[in-house]
């Protein structure tokens, strides 16, 4: 099936009105997705005072920041079931609106305990827009425009790591980090009325005529038909595992090693965190002229190599930040790969959702886990041990996404859509 042919410079009226709609309906989306995202690095800049005021270890500080992907991690996939019969707009409002809830009683918390139970609720909220979410977007168009927009889906965590740590580092500085978590639930409730007011309602499902992409004759069983989203998943949960451990660390780190005052190193971080999405925009114009997507994945080997150079405490600040760089662009150049990659995993189009899913819930599995398995290991023996942590993980996960990326291309085959039937917003009841 032959690629979307690029667009013209010049379109007719009706041309110019459906893409101007395509990326206004995606931006509401992906502002959602960073909005999820911020509710993990919102605590990155105030990790110095929750140990303070709420007297947490730094493995605790680790997990408040991760546990709110913990419902993703656990139930992701059985989630992206019970999802399925929703109007996706009105249950990614939902979600938002459950996390900024979250966020406002987080705000309020006096001990370790209240603290997690709010970034649990947070949790039910962050798995449903990050489920919902791409559902939302794949039923946006098909070919390289659909490409380019879930490569650029791909930004949204770091981006909103990085809005959570730079704003976090301002914000808290001037007015405390429990003003700064009333700010980001505040907002996370504004982002749920404008996806209210501005995505038009419809239910998402696969597409029906969806060709079989395996072997001819019967349909594979489930098992073999879900091996390649399944390794992609698995690959992915190093990936998002060694930038939430960075990001999460990386603002005591340079604190301790090098006498950064808490709140510049929380700013330092979102900085490196927002820079680095540049590379998930590289990944976008690559994948939309062919690139393939095994290609791509090798830039894993990256995040560990600078990782050593982090984390390892030889040279100064500036040595360090500029390797944290590396860590950040190399990671988001990954994390843009895997979710355009997706559609290219899937055998028939019905598996898309499940795919999603198992994409969702395994990258949660690496963000929980990550920042405390490697806060312990730094606990254990120095800060020098993160290098060593993410080699053994995104090496691991490195071959885990080039067998799933066996055979794939790097575009998405219009033969594996989701339709999504988009009522009249003044028409919908």
């Amino acid at each position: 099936m032959a690629d979307e042919a690029k667009e013209p410079d010049t379109l007719p009226a009706s041309g110019k009105k459906e893409r101007r709609e395509f990326w206004q309906n995606f931006g509401v989306i992906y502002l959602a997705g960073v909005i999820a995202a911020t509710g993990i690095g919102k605590t990155t800049p105030i990790t110095v005072e929750l140990r303070a005021d709420l007297s947490l270890s730094l493995s605790q500080t680790g997990l408040v920041a991760s546990l709110v992907t913990a419902v993703a991690a656990t139930l992701g996939l059985f989630v992206s079931y019970l999802l399925k019969p929703f109007d996706p707009r009105r249950t990614l409002v939902a979600g938002l609106v459950v996390m900024g809830c979250a966020g406002l009683f987080c705000a309020q918390a006096g001990s370790f305990a209240a603290m997690l139970g709010g970034r649990l609720v947070e949790s039910v909220g962050y798995v449903i827009v990050v489920i919902v979410a791409p559902v939302l977007v794949f039923g946006l168009g098909t070919g390289n425009r659909l490409t380019g927009a879930l490569a650029l889906w791909g930004t949204f965590m770091p981006v909103g790591l990085a809005f959570g740590a730079f704003g976090g580092g301002v914000v808290s500085a001037w007015l405390g980090w429990r003003t700064w978590l009333s700010v980001a639930a505040v907002i996370t409730l504004a982002v749920a009325a404008a996806a209210l007011l501005r995505l038009p309602p419809g239910a998402a499902r696969p597409a029906e005529a969806t060709a079989d992409r395996g072997r001819p004759g019967a349909p594979e069983a489930w098992p073999r038909r879900l091996a390649r989203p399944l390794a992609l998943g698995a690959g992915f949960s190093t990936i998002s595992g060694a930038i939430v451990a960075c990001v999460a660390l990386y603002p005591a780190y340079l604190h301790e090693e090098f006498g950064v005052p808490t709140a510049a190193a929380g700013t330092l971080t979102g900085m490196v965190s927002f820079v680095g999405v540049a590379s998930g925009f590289l990944a976008s114009v690559l994948l939309r002229r062919g690139k393939k997507v095994k290609h791509l994945f090798l830039v894993t080997l990256l995040i560990p190599a600078a990782a050593f150079a982090a984390f390892g405490g030889a040279g100064d600040t500036g040595l360090s930040v500029s390797a944290a760089l590396v860590v950040a662009l190399a990671n988001e150049f990954v994390v843009a790969t895997v979710f355009a990659a997706i559609p290219l995993v899937v055998r028939v189009g019905s598996d898309i959702g499940t795919a999603n899913g198992l994409v969702a819930q395994f990258g949660s599995i690496g963000a929980l886990a990550g920042p405390p398995l490697v806060g312990l290991a730094v606990t254990a023996t120095d800060w020098w041990a993160v290098g060593p942590s993410l080699l053994g993980g995104c090496g691991t996960g490195l071959v885990l996404l080039l067998l799933a990326a066996r055979g794939a291309r790097g575009c998405v085959p219009e033969a594996v859509t989701v339709d999504v039937a988009l009522e009249d917003p003044k028409e919908s009841a």
